[in-house]
């Protein structure tokens, strides 16, 4: 199991117009179902907002600091509730304390077990880290793969994928279509 991220970015790196996805690319849908069937999701409030359900076959949880419910969803308030409910599921090795989750660099975060802590946790399942704009900049450094749709357009939006280029290595394009083309990066710091 390991973090991962899957996003899709316009190539002046919107992601969002509105709190709406600013295309539609059902092939890339198609795509993003799936990699993420079975799998355990994480998304910010407005992200879900924005879908409105939770996805079938998903572990379904939503970050939020705000007060918010949704049926067949697991909310936690930030990363770390995220590792607590990680504690909660049975992970038996140390992980770090919550004042060191939100902000530590990937090295600390290897060295407190984050990663693996939370690999007992979920068990043989992937995380995908799925936006928005917040989450992914809070997140990219602990996924060890970034699936990354680019959309083959400038477009108008208020939400932007955050740098990543210095942190991750393409490994492989996935699919190349007229409008998109899928990307499949590797974090150098975390390696396969």
């Amino acid at each position: 199991m390991n973090f991962k991220a899957i996003a899709a970015m316009s190539e002046n790196r919107v992601i969002g117009a509105g709190n709406r996805i600013p295309w539609h690319l059902p092939e890339d849908f198609k795509w993003f179902k799936k990699m993420t069937t079975g799998q355990v999701i994480v998304m910010g409030r407005k992200t879900f907002e924005s879908i409105g359900k939770p996805f079938p076959n998903r572990l379904t949880i939503v970050l939020s600091r705000s007060r918010f419910e949704h049926p067949g969803v697991r909310v936690l308030r930030d990363l770390n509730e995220l590792i607590e409910f990680a504690k909660s599921q049975g992970s038996s090795a140390r992980l770090p304390s919550p004042r060191h989750s939100a902000a530590f660099s990937p090295s600390e975060g290897e060295r407190n077990g984050v990663r693996g802590d939370l690999e007992t946790a979920v068990g043989a399942r992937d995380v995908f880290i799925c936006g928005g704009a917040q989450v992914y900049a809070q997140t990219l450094h602990l996924c060890s793969d970034l699936y990354l749709t680019l959309v083959k357009r400038v477009v108008d939006g208020d939400a932007f994928f955050p740098p990543f280029e210095e942190r991750f290595e393409l490994l492989e394009e996935v699919l190349d279509r007229p409008e998109f083309k899928i990307l499949h990066y590797r974090n150098r710091g975390l390696g396969p």
